[in-house]
């Protein structure tokens, strides 16, 4: 029987970092958390598992935005506080099994890539610690386009970087700003909420 996680008719696999390939919901709450803790800001769980979508940056917009804030400090450092927050717990993140067998299977049969709204140097980081390294032609981040998610650029570029047209490539994606990305970039969805317990 066919995994519900095959990729069909694809000639090209785009994977989302945070949620997809890698289990670090948790991680990425509590170094946001820890980030704007100094600044007097309190983010509810329920409103970060809301927007895991969105870069780092863009949730801190969102954030500021809807709640009124006053920020005493650029975006820029509360996003590498985070990051540092996030990178001292790095080597406990783990691959989602379902979605790494996936990559695994495909390995060397179908270019794949890494298209994520989150950092090249925390992505990069985080790899060294888990059997993704070596298992992607290209790495897209938020860092490498105008506009992150829910715009298809990132997954745009991913494409470009393969060289695989946009309608034949599969993105396996976690989030409601991812999916609708890809479906913005007319490629095929693959939801994997259903199978890493989201």
């Amino acid at each position: 029987m066919l995994s519900p996680l095959a990729p069909r008719d694809a000639d090209g696999l785009l994977f989302d970092w945070d949620g997809t390939l890698v289990d670090s919901q948790s991680a990425n709450y509590r170094a946001m958390t820890e980030a704007l803790a100094p600044l007097g800001v309190t983010l509810e769980r329920a409103w970060f598992d809301a927007r895991t979508g969105l870069s780092s940056a863009e949730m801190i917009g969102a954030l500021t935005e809807e709640g009124g804030l006053d920020l005493p400090v650029p975006v820029r450092e509360i996003v590498a506080r985070r990051d540092e927050h996030f990178l001292r717990q790095a080597h406990r993140i783990r691959a989602h099994p379902a979605v790494l067998e996936v990559v695994r299977t495909w390995h060397g049969r179908l270019p794949m890539a890494v298209a994520s709204g989150g950092s090249r140097a925390v992505i990069s980081r985080t790899m060294r610690h888990l059997p993704y390294a070596s298992l992607f032609s290209t790495v897209v981040t938020r860092e490498d386009v105008e506009r992150g998610k829910p715009a298809p650029d990132i997954f745009l570029l991913a494409a470009h970087r393969l060289g695989i047209a946009p309608d034949r490539c599969a993105v396996y994606e976690d989030s409601d700003e991812g999916v609708a990305a890809a479906l913005a970039a007319g490629m095929t969805v693959i939801d994997v909420r259903p199978h890493t317990g989201r």
